[in-house]
């Protein structure tokens, strides 16, 4: 399945024509598929692959070496998670992966023992920075697609709550696989939108409007972009937050992928947007501060695992 490849050579903040072409677009695949393909975002290509580089190196060093980065809380977000520690669907046995999560770490102070070594930290919160800038260049669009003012979501995005996700997805022995397991499983995110950087490997799959799982197509230099819960409460639903899954990997070959998840820092108020409402459909949310969902998910993923704490 290939989702609706866009194409941001064409973004330019002082030109509104470009930038409601874009709107339009955004706008048409966001209330369908709520994924998208996108291009020409702003970022430097083998920056990406330094970073995939990197968390390559990250994952096929020792177990003892990854736990030196252990994960502490869900408040924090922050450090390696092993294989099966986490459930991205509750229901269902732990997810056949492993993952190297970064909140903040422009502003948040991380003691230097928990970083797998300075190159590693250098690279990513490099490639942080500018994925960020990305993904403002995004949430510009977004706001004019939905009648707001150009800065609306980039105000709400400081970066408190945004986070860079390394993944692993390792070659699994299909016989160890339980009932229902996968490598992510079936899920929808937290935030406004996710970035997702993908290598050829595949296994994404997204849940089309009649119910059928269908595997997202890699595309070469293209982030998969999708929306999240609070982007689909502020538009009322317009905008769908796709549930969707990685299947693990039985074939012999290993995946690797990077998530940027672009969540409003924790004060942000949300609630459906006025150009979002009519007399047809009024407004179908409540209310909430982006905090609080945020960590109610994230702590539902772990059941009842218990974290040495911080």
């Amino acid at each position: 399945m290939r989702v609706p490849l866009i194409d941001f050579s064409v973004y330019d903040e002082t030109d509104p024509y470009s930038l409601r072409y874009l709107a339009s677009q955004i706008d048409s695949t966001m209330s369908d598929i709520g994924f998208m393909s996108v291009t020409n975002l702003g970022l430097d290509w083998a920056m990406v692959e330094e970073v995939f580089a990197a968390g390559r190196g990250f994952f096929h060093a020792s177990l003892e070496q990854k736990k030196r980065s252990a994960y502490l809380s869900p408040s924090e977000n922050f450090g390696y998670q092993g294989i099966c520690e986490e459930n991205l669907d509750p229901t269902q046995p732990a997810d056949i992966k492993e993952s190297f999560t970064m909140r903040n770490i422009l502003k948040m102070a991380v003691s230097e023992g928990r970083w797998p070594d300075e190159k590693f930290r250098k690279t990513v919160v490099h490639f942080f920075a500018s994925a960020l800038n990305a993904a403002y260049r995004m949430q510009r669009v977004l706001a004019i697609a939905l009648d707001q003012q150009q800065e609306f979501f980039v105000n709400y995005h400081s970066g408190e709550n945004i986070t860079l996700r390394l993944l692993h997805y390792p070659a699994w022995d299909k016989s160890q696989v339980s009932s229902g397991q996968l490598g992510a499983g079936a899920h929808t995110d937290y935030g406004l939108i996710t970035l997702l950087f993908q290598d050829a490997v595949g296994g994404l799959e997204v849940l089309d409007r009649d119910g059928l799982w269908k595997g997202v197509d890699y595309v070469p230099k293209a982030i998969v972009i999708n929306c999240g819960d609070l982007l689909e409460l502020w538009t009322n639903g317009r905008y769908r937050s796709t549930l969707h899954r990685v299947q693990p990997k039985i074939s012999g070959q290993e995946r690797f992928s990077m998530a940027m998840f672009v969540d409003p820092d924790t004060q942000t108020p949300v609630q459906v947007l006025d150009s979002c409402i009519t007399p047809d459909n009024p407004a179908r949310f409540q209310p909430l501060t982006a905090g609080e969902h945020i960590l109610q998910k994230i702590r539902a993923t772990h059941k009842d695992r218990v974290f040495p704490g911080i």
